[in-house]
């Protein structure tokens, strides 16, 4: 069974704002969402329209979806792991039970052993490993990818990897501690 991660804590190497030096958007934000994730908080530091852009995508990562929430989190999962993210899979791991998904899909998305997925899931797990570690699939990973979702689906799977794979950055980058608790489940409007 595969538990929340619960590493040590990690070393800050880029501090959190300031609360009160962030622009009226920002404040407002950061005095009324709860609970405010250290990950929200270090996003505060890029200057406004970068922080709305990300924050934007990040919304439509998880509440503007067309694939099921299930598909999401084996996405940002498989990201995670590959990209030795703690923080996300911290989050990630408990919102990936509560869409769903058994201990040994999640191990999957570890182990890259991906014979315990679906045919739909197979095709997804690889096309993320490799976008995230080649870059660009192969002609055929995106044939098996494209079999299962059209095109505009494809790309809200690309922009999905891509916004994941800029957290785990972000969050490698700043060092940012682990919060007091993991997100079980995402509101949605």
């Amino acid at each position: 069974m595969i538990d929340a991660i619960s590493p040590p804590p990690a070393k800050l190497r880029i501090p959190y704002p300031d609360p009160e030096t962030l622009s009226p958007e920002k404040r407002q934000i950061y005095d009324t969402f709860s609970p405010m994730l250290n990950i929200m908080k270090i996003l505060m530091v890029a200057p406004d329209p970068f922080w709305r852009g990300q924050r934007a995508l990040g919304r439509s990562a998880v509440v503007d979806t067309s694939i099921s929430d299930q598909h999401r989190e084996l996405l940002v999962l498989r990201v995670a792991y590959l990209s030795n993210s703690d923080y996300e899979l911290y989050h990630h791991l408990p919102l990936g039970k509560t869409a769903g998904l058994s201990d040994a899909k999640c191990e999957a998305m570890r182990t890259g052993d991906f014979t315990v997925l679906d045919d739909q899931e197979r095709a997804l797990a690889q096309f993320v490993t490799e976008l995230v570690v080649d870059i660009s699939p192969t002609d055929e990973t995106l044939a098996a990818v494209r079999a299962y979702f059209p095109d505009p689906q494809l790309f809200e799977i690309i922009m999905i990897v891509g916004y994941y794979m800029l957290i785990a950055r972000v969050i490698a980058v700043s060092g940012i501690e682990m919060d007091e608790a993991a997100v079980q489940n995402w509101t949605k409007p």
